[in-house]
């Protein structure tokens, strides 16, 4: 089967947490969804049940067929979607689903490629896992084990697919040299919408959330889970305020270390000096990135951190852990810094360089605004459709 360009396509995302979570995954698969709307395309999700999901549904403007499911433990709300292949199939056949998109390897994608395989239906696969996420809270002598048994598990999923995306050139270094088959890949960026993320006003947001506006603000934007390093950037606080009192840290985002971050902030007697936002609207996200002065990103994982883009996005100077495993660590180029993974001493450092110097706050905040030109979603989509146009034109496919 063959499409031209100009033909629209019925395309599957099979992602089992949308609705129930928001996480960064989550987050990019909804903007490209609806982007690839947008461009004409119809897009459905499968998915797990939840709570508020237990039937299928509209979830943003998107069909989703929500499936029985399970709990992940300790995962703030993840569960694992557990639909049978001859509904899968059945669902396909309904809605005419030209590709299959795997966003995540999880139980809902092992049946949706037998499904597909059995259709004859083409898979995309995505790179939106990184077990160094998954096992960050795990005891360190069996972190390596466990991720080269993830690793292996991925890329006999990927090995499903016509065709693999990789969100960053990192995400590719990592994981394509495992892939045996050789597939065909595609780097492409999550991306950010630059007409949605950019410079405005906060309005009331200060006193809303009751933030000091006469402070100089760092933000951290993320899940306050083990591998974000939330802890790191707590601690290093006394550090900076040693050295300059006028400055306020904001943590915007929800997760399982919420109570233990607290009373970490507890017993640093920093409670003052950092203010815990929790989950925010998409408004209220686009607002904080504008009432900061610094954006600070102390993750020990990141397969690309669009969080980051976010920021650079909203003309921000910023701050990256170097860890090897954060491919975000290659977006300061002339626009921030990077400290010691781990390290409040080095963090503090760094962060000092730019509350202490305006001058350079607005200067790199300008080249983050630059830089971040080069990431726009909608080229990001024009990609992904090539990816969808090229796998359609492939050879037929068997059974799994």
């Amino acid at each position: 089967m063959s499409l031209e360009p100009k033909n629209k396509l019925n395309i599957a995302m099979i992602c089992d947490p949308i609705g129930s979570n928001k996480s960064g995954v989550v987050v990019s698969t909804l903007r490209f969804s609806k982007l690839l709307k947008e461009r004409g395309h119809h897009v459905i999700f499968i998915a797990a049940s939840s709570e508020e999901h237990r039937k299928n549904d509209f979830f943003e403007g998107i069909k989703v067929y929500h499936y029985r499911s399970l709990p992940i433990p300790k995962s703030d709300g993840w569960r694992l979607a557990f639909p049978t292949v001859n509904e899968l199939k059945k669902v396909f056949q309904v809605e005419k689903i030209d590709v299959i998109h795997i966003i995540l390897p999880m139980s809902g994608a092992i049946v949706a490629i037998k499904a597909a395989r059995a259709l004859g239906i083409k898979i995309v696969a995505h790179s939106h896992s990184q077990p160094e996420n998954l096992f960050a809270d795990m005891p360190k002598f069996i972190q390596p084990t466990l991720n080269n048994l993830w690793n292996k598990y991925l890329m006999w999923v990927y090995s499903k697919a016509e065709s693999i995306i990789y969100p960053s050139e990192m995400a590719k270094e990592l994981l394509h040299k495992l892939n045996k088959k050789d597939q065909p890949y595609t780097v492409i960026s999550n991306g950010i919408n630059l007409k949605h993320f950019q410079k405005m006003e906060v309005g009331d947001f200060y006193e809303r959330f009751k933030i000091p506006n006469d402070k100089i603000k760092l933000l951290f934007v993320g899940r306050l889970f083990p591998e974000k390093s939330v802890d790191t950037l707590i601690r290093a606080m006394p550090f900076v305020l040693r050295k300059n009192e006028n400055v306020h840290l904001m943590l915007v985002g929800g997760g399982i270390l919420r109570n233990k971050l607290e009373k970490l902030v507890e017993t640093l007697k920093m409670g003052k000096h950092i203010t815990f936002l929790g989950l925010v609207s998409e408004e209220d996200k686009i607002l904080a990135f504008n009432a900061c002065d610094i954006f600070v990103l102390p993750s020990l994982a990141e397969l690309e951190g669009m969080v980051v883009l976010e920021a650079m996005a909203c003309g921000k100077p910023i701050i990256i852990s170097d860890t090897e495993m954060s491919a975000s660590r290659f977006f300061v180029n002339g626009n921030g810094f990077l400290f010691k993974t781990l390290n409040p001493e080095s963090l503090a450092e760094q962060t000092l360089k730019l509350v202490n110097d305006e001058d350079l706050r607005k200067k790199m905040g300008e080249v983050s605004f630059q830089n971040v030109q080069n990431y726009d979603i909608h080229k990001s989509v024009e990609m992904l459709e090539d990816v969808y146009y090229q796998a359609l034109k492939g050879p037929d496919v068997g059974h799994l």
